[in-house]
């Protein structure tokens, strides 16, 4: 029987990346949650909105928007509280606080009390959603952390699914149970996390930024080894982590100052390109669907039943789309995922906004057009901008920085998020047809910022990222006072055969790939590639 408490190599990645999956799973079921439940007509009456006809949507918009004001406290709050109690403690407490809202919204018996719960569940997953992809990549090696992180924003889509199909099935139930029992059901998977992070350890390069240089080697020890911390693939990413951070400590960067700052580390651009990742994932009108994706089948002419069984399909189709990334993320690139997501997302709610146009005159030939598309839409976010929008931030940041700037970035998605479910009810009711046209010419409008500013991260180490972004004069210094950035994606560039056929990325623009200079023989991190190829492998490297 596997000691659960002493996980190792492939055992000990599989379980991070299940727990960070169930997360996410969490999330997904959050976003999917709403939509049931609001176009639930025992939920609308006994929360004070009106009869059918005469419903308030700007209520209706507060109750599903203002959950995401809690979503963008609890992220912003991990700057400071992550860096503080590490990424394990941040998760914990913030499925502790999940779990206290979600009894509070099942108990609800009015408006108010919901809107409150409502606030106090999203604090809590505003600290996961901002610390898992965080805790994820600092985990993952270079070569797959996209495909890890994909991973994650799969099960998000089928944390969708599982709402969708409950409430479905909680359709043909009468009076307040089918809309309390999907809110009280999201416990179920906080518990799960809260108790899976005691089998799982802290992040390395959280550990060693508070200098606990043991407790960092005993973990990539467990990560790649049998627990010996001499191994050449432990000490070549324990040199590396080590001098990513030496160099962050040498330019002064750990405050939110230095977060806003250029400097000679471009903090502010990496600031820029996070929040703005997020704040383009939620206009590419995601949520629009997500939200109130039973209201938009009713509005294509569907039955309430058949709207709720069409949109648990919908959740398949998700999913499918958002397993994807885990094969194509790290052979084709950040970048070209980026583009193809923003096209299709384009061309799929043009055609939504033309096909509703002709539903909304009297044409009911054009309502399964409505359906087929939305459905695909779903289908192409999930295998491009659902898990970009949440990999790349995780990605870009420095060590001393990570918690803070994915703070910031997750924070601009709740901003979005919630700016898009508040606008959403009154949109449709206003500017109809109209509203998907709008967010498709959105997409398209995207695609100018990530050809001009978004640069490729795929197959680098946090730490060659971090350098990535530098001034040239900081990249010069990199070279002599931190060698080892670099040495854990140049082993496993030499180890892993499938690099050497993999498609190369069509995304890549000018300046943006970082020097990697192959270090001498008689330096360091010479003779830990020298030692590598002398040594056994660990059970995890292949």
């Amino acid at each position: 029987m596997v000691n659960l408490l002493k996980l190792k190599g492939k055992a000990l990645f599989n379980a991070s990346t299940a727990m960070a999956g169930v997360g996410f799973l969490l999330f997904g079921y959050d976003q999917g949650v709403m939509s049931g439940v609001v176009a639930n007509q025992n939920f609308k009456e006994y929360m004070g909105m009106g009869t059918p006809e005469t419903y308030n949507s700007a209520l209706l918009g507060a109750i599903v928007a203002l959950y995401e004001i809690g979503c963008m406290a609890g992220a912003l709050s991990t700057g400071k509280v992550g860096d503080w109690l590490g990424r394990r403690k941040t998760i914990r407490l913030g499925c502790l606080i999940l779990c206290v809202g979600a009894v509070i919204q099942t108990a609800s018996i009015n408006v108010g009390m919901m809107i409150f719960a409502r606030i106090f569940t999203g604090i809590g997953n505003g600290l996961n959603t901002a610390t898992i992809p965080v805790y994820q990549a600092e985990l993952s090696p270079p070569k797959n952390r996209g495909a890890h992180v994909s991973f994650e924003a799969s099960l998000l889509a089928f944390g969708v699914g599982i709402a969708y199909w409950l409430e479905f099935g909680l359709y043909f139930v009468n009076g307040e149970f089918p809309w309390r029992f999907p809110l009280a059901f999201q416990m179920v998977f906080g518990i799960i996390l809260f108790v899976g992070t005691y089998f799982l350890p802290e992040s390395p390069r959280w550990l060693q930024s508070k200098d606990r240089e043991e407790d960092c080697k005993m973990v990539l020890a467990r990560l790649w080894t049998d627990e010996d911390t001499t191994h050449p693939r432990c000490i070549a990413e324990w040199e590396e982590i080590r001098d990513g951070i030496e160099l962050e400590r040498r330019e002064g960067i750990r405050s939110y100052k230095e977060l806003f700052s250029k400097g000679r580390m471009n903090n502010r651009y990496r600031v820029l390109l996070g929040m703005g990742g997020q704040i383009m994932q939620q206009f590419g009108g995601i949520n629009v669907i997500s939200y109130y994706l039973t209201d938009i089948f009713l509005q294509a002419g569907m039955s309430h039943a058949m709207a709720m069984l069409m949109a648990g399909v919908d959740s398949i189709f998700y999913f499918l789309g958002a397993l994807t990334p885990i094969y194509t993320i790290d052979r084709y690139g950040r970048r070209a995922l980026m583009y193809a997501g923003l096209i299709g997302q384009a061309v799929t709610l043009i055609i939504v906004g033309a096909t509703q146009y002709c539903v909304e005159r009297g044409d009911t030939r054009a309502s399964p057009a409505v359906i087929v598309f939305v459905i695909l839409y779903n289908a192409i976010f999930g295998a491009a901008w659902l898990g970009l929008a949440w990999l790349y931030p995780s990605e870009i940041f420095p060590t001393a920085l990570r918690a803070k700037g994915n703070s910031m970035s997750t924070g601009a998605n709740w901003l979005g998020n919630f700016v898009v479910a508040m606008i959403a009810p009154v949109l449709f009711e206003y500017a109809k047809y109209w509203t998907f046209l709008m967010f498709g010419i959105l997409n398209v409008i995207f695609l100018v910022p990530i050809y001009l500013w978004y640069p490729e991260t795929n197959g680098k180490s946090l730490e060659e990222i971090e350098v990535l972004f530098a001034t040239d004069d900081l990249k010069a210094d990199a070279r002599s006072i931190a060698p080892s950035i670099g040495n854990s994606s140049a082993l496993e560039e030499k180890h892993d055969v499938e690099r050497a056929s993999r498609v190369p990325s069509i995304a890549s623009r000018p300046g943006s790939v970082a020097i990697k200079e192959a270090p001498t023989p008689d330096s360091d991190a010479g003779q830990v590639k020298q030692e590598y190829d002398e040594k056994t492998d660990g059970p995890n490297y292949k």
